[in-house]
């Protein structure tokens, strides 16, 4: 395991310390397309195929906890919701597997060899794992099938299907997101699409908006070169095209990989660029190329974070992504795998250095305001509007 490093950036508008690279391990089997699992305080990812690494983000010692119970290399990892006890859930083709940290972590201190609960065998090769918010049910993603998974009991009640959508894009869904506060899901498939649906009843659950990721990009792109050029001074000269050009490059596919809740509305407002409402909800975007915020008030771009932009990361290219906020300290942490090589690298992201760092609108140049009413009699403009009324001919007609 590498020391932690700070990743400082290629581009001068960014700050230095947006981006520190905490953890970077080297797998003996790459873990590219793979689900992987961020909690508040705990990353879990494939090691060397079978084997289950979970590092503690708050442990300065950068202690790994290795679980092991699978033949088959690991395709889909995920942490339940609550504290106590904290769950995880670990799927190859061979089994799946629930696994309790804290006793996990008492068997490793007594010298002894943890166990999880195997819940299912033979299931094929699962792409997908997620709890219900109180943790009683699993639901695995098996090719086309999803199974329900009861962590207690077995005989799980009967659902009813409440909505079924056709076909939204050709192209595999890969993420899904639920924002309570909204009440708005979420999906993003590989081509870089959104699909943003309202929860409410009274919608019937329509579909209210689809995001396209890299027009997005591209319309961020020019309103971040608009205020830079709106910001310099009048005396001085035009930066070169050349780094006008990089900084607008724009990758060519972005697919969703990750979807997670971003608290950049704690952000204090004079640390932020372009947040358009200060209590709106706001979502991580992983993809291979980057890491994006999105305002789902406006289903604008606030922030922008390409990993190629900044230097000695050692991961340019993701092949999976798993994002999870901090709201206490305005932190971030990103778990990325290489998608051509077996890296797999911990960021932590300084969510209020990344808004720092974007160019800030210009307030103080122009002012424009729409009238509220008609111009008063003792305005200048309503004698210049009389004046030119009486030197109009008088055979002219009035509209």
């Amino acid at each position: 395991m590498e020391e932690p490093q700070e990743i400082s950036s290629t581009n001068d508008s960014c700050v230095g310390d947006i981006v520190i690279e905490k953890y970077l391990v080297e797998s003996k089997e790459a873990a590219s397309h793979v689900q992987l699992a961020c909690s508040v305080q705990h990353c879990a990812f494939p090691l060397d195929g079978n084997q289950l690494c979970i590092w503690n983000t708050e442990d300065p010692s950068h202690q790994r906890l290795i679980l092991r119970g699978h033949q088959q290399p690991i395709t889909a990892v995920a942490f339940g919701n609550t504290a106590n006890p904290l769950l995880i859930c670990s799927a190859s083709q061979d089994c799946v597997i629930m696994w309790k940290l804290d006793e996990c972590r008492e068997k490793v201190l007594e010298g002894l060899t943890p166990r999880g609960t195997v819940m299912r065998t033979l299931l094929g090769k699962v792409l997908c794992l997620r709890f219900c918010p109180d943790d009683r049910v699993v639901a695995a993603c098996a090719g086309n099938k999803i199974l329900v998974l009861d962590v207690e009991v077995w005989d799980h009640r009967l659902g009813s299907l409440i909505y079924s959508s056709s076909v939204l894009t050709a192209s595999p869904l890969l993420s899904l997101f639920i924002d309570e506060d909204s009440r708005q899901l979420v999906t993003g498939s590989a081509d870089g699409q959104l699909w943003i649906f309202s929860l409410g009843e009274s919608h019937h659950y329509r579909c209210v908006t689809h995001v396209d990721l890299k027009k997005k990009t591209e319309s961020f792109s020019t309103r971040r070169v608009e205020s830079q050029l709106c910001s310099l001074p009048e005396e001085s000269q035009l930066p070169s095209t050349d780094g006008l050009e990089r900084g607008g490059e724009i990758e060519v596919e972005l697919p969703v990989l990750s979807l997670a809740p971003c608290a950049l509305s704690l952000v204090p407002s004079s640390e932020r660029g372009f947040v358009s409402s200060e209590n709106a909800s706001c979502l991580w975007i992983g993809s291979s190329a980057g890491l994006f915020i999105l305002n789902l008030a406006n289903f604008e771009l606030e922030a922008v974070l390409r990993y190629k932009d900044f230097r000695n990361l050692s991961i340019q290219v993701a092949g999976s992504c798993a994002v999870m906020g901090k709201t206490g300290n305005h932190m971030a942490f990103c778990l990325l795998t290489s998608l051509f090589g077996s890296q797999v690298a911990v960021l932590e992201i300084r969510l209020a250095c990344l808004v720092r760092s974007l160019p800030r609108p210009n307030v103080g140049k122009d002012l424009s305001v729409l009238p509220r009413s008609g111009v008063l009699p003792t305005s200048p403009l309503y004698f210049a509007l009389v004046e030119e009324k009486s030197t109009k001919p008088a055979s002219q007609k009035q509209s």
